[in-house]
């Protein structure tokens, strides 16, 4: 009977600060842009600049030889309309310079007037491609295109025929069109997951220490955790709000496929919305100005979340010490459980390790938390 009417007076003072929490958000502008505009926005903004599939790349050609071969290599790069978009044919090499200079093409063809000649009596024949490099990356990419084109055009002019001497089957797993806004669309998930959730967590507590209503916390018969708990089970469910919009946004206006299982994927996101919020309010026991949590929060979850989650670049390609950080960052394990669930599917043994991982954090946070948060005025 005692443990019974325990349990009602904890569940009440955790639902009067749940309560409480709600109709602050109703009325205060600022935290509702904060908790449904802001991680909205960007979705829509990283979703579509941090996709780096390079197509529908432009390019001009100069056909100096002018003859029936040096038309059909052309007209392979004009109707390849996924890849590349002709804009036009140039009448010398600095006019194609002039149009890279001035970021109209991407890159230019040079055809010789001995280009047919050459292939026809057996002899290594040029073909000139100006390529614009400020972005090396981007320049890589339309060189490796380029090659795979020209070097296409060459076994079928010399009628090669490759499956008599060798086969090549090649089948991509996971990603078969390795497009990368695949990953970078769906790992958005572990960033603004980890961000968001953390500074509005913080922003719950930072706020009352502002205007002087912690006071009355300090004051008031409620325990730290009843407080604390109170706190993080409002900023988890407004989170896992936003979460489900992001979910949506990805499949129906990103269309991207999810191939997991969502009850697994939504527990583990659970999960690692817990951890995230843990630290916001881990950070909210240090803090004192709305300002310098933002802010604070900020530095400490943007750069893990982009650099050291896998998100740019493979954790196993990273030096040693940064292959050590990544570890350290939660973001790691759930983007794991992000790529599981939208490229690979579900894996039940990967998924409870980094599951498991994820509810150890969540308790080092909190546990931290509920001991340094002191429950009276300093």
């Amino acid at each position: 009977m005692f443990l019974f009417i325990t349990q009602n007076r904890l569940f009440k003072k955790i639902k009067a600060i749940y309560v409480k929490e709600l109709k602050e958000l109703r009325r205060d502008r600022i935290s509702r842009i904060i908790v449904f505009v802001v991680p909205f926005v960007m979705m829509i903004i990283f979703g579509y600049g941090m996709a780096l599939d390079v197509k529908h790349i432009p390019f001009a050609v100069l056909d100096e030889d002018k003859t029936q071969l040096s038309r059909e290599l052309i007209y392979k790069f004009i109707n390849n309309k996924e890849y590349f978009r002709f804009y036009k044919y140039a009448y010398s090499q600095n006019e194609i310079i002039k149009l890279i200079d001035k970021n109209i093409v991407r890159f230019g063809i040079v055809i010789p007037s001995d280009f047919t000649e050459n292939l026809k009596n057996h002899k290594t024949s040029k073909i000139q491609v100006l390529i614009d490099g400020v972005f090396p990356y981007r320049a890589d990419v339309i060189k490796s295109y380029v090659t795979a084109m020209i070097n296409n055009f060459t076994l079928e002019f010399n009628k090669i025929d490759l499956s008599k001497t060798l086969k090549i089957n090649i089948r991509y797993w996971f990603n078969e069109n390795l497009e990368n806004i695949k990953l970078t669309t769906s790992g958005l998930l572990a960033i603004i997951l980890f961000i968001n959730p953390a500074i509005f967590a913080s922003l719950l507590i930072v706020k009352e220490k502002e205007s002087g209503s912690i006071y009355n916390i300090y004051t008031s018969s409620i325990s730290k955790f009843e407080y604390l708990f109170g706190k993080q089970l409002f900023a988890v469910s407004v989170s896992l709000i936003n979460f489900v919009i992001e979910f949506l946004l990805i499949k129906y206006l990103f269309n991207i496929p999810f191939k997991g299982e969502f009850l697994t994927f939504f527990f583990a996101t659970f999960l690692y919305i817990l951890v995230s919020t843990s630290l916001g309010l881990l950070m909210s026991t240090f803090l004192k100005s709305q300002v310098s949590a933002i802010v604070g929060i900020s530095v400490i979850t943007i750069i893990p979340a982009f650099l050291y989650s896998g998100y740019l670049v493979p954790v196993s390609s990273m030096s040693k010490e940064a292959f050590i950080q990544a570890h350290i960052y939660p973001t790691f394990y759930y983007l794991n459980i992000v790529k599981m669930n939208y490229l690979k599917g579900l894996n039940i043994s990967l998924y409870t390790i980094n599951s498991c991982i994820l509810i150890i954090f969540y308790i080092i946070l909190f546990s931290t938390t509920y001991l340094l948060f002191k429950k009276k005025e300093k």
